[in-house]
């Protein structure tokens, strides 16, 4: 894929996996929305999650993103994770997040909690190392 592809790919609504290593060096992997914007993945959890609590400890991951059906695609991408810390940007990414996801209306109603939920946090994955496939193209 061109970065042109992986940038139109990765604006899509495609349900990622994110991949952690917890406190005993085995990997965790869990499904997660995603938010693609200027170069990082905006993605939200509770604070008390398995992952946040391992990106706390060891604030590195992996994310894939990959279509299920033909013609398959991926992007898979490493590198550093950090907290943003800032409600109102927590609550803009749930809100695209959710829209992208859901369609308007349902995905309103998903986001309006997140407007005041100190029990969330944002966080940013900066890619290091980035890779996309596009298998229709016979890569």
């Amino acid at each position: 894929m061109t970065p042109e592809q992986i940038e139109a790919f990765l604006a899509r609504p495609i349900v990622a996996v994110l991949s952690t290593v917890d406190g005993a060096g085995r990997p965790r992997s869990t499904p997660i929305w995603f938010h693609w914007e200027d170069g990082a993945a905006y993605m939200f959890t509770g604070r008390t999650s398995l992952k946040w609590r391992n990106l706390q400890a060891r604030p590195h991951a992996s994310l894939c993103v990959d279509t299920r059906e033909p013609p398959y695609a991926a992007v898979v991408m490493d590198g550093p994770v950090e907290a943003v810390e800032d409600p109102a940007r927590l609550y803009e990414v749930v809100l695209a997040s959710a829209v992208a996801y859901y369609g308007d209306e349902r995905g309103r109603a998903f986001a309006e909690p997140y407007r005041d939920r100190p029990s969330s946090v944002l966080f940013r994955l900066t890619p290091r190392r980035l890779k996309g496939w596009d298998y229709s193209e016979g890569e």
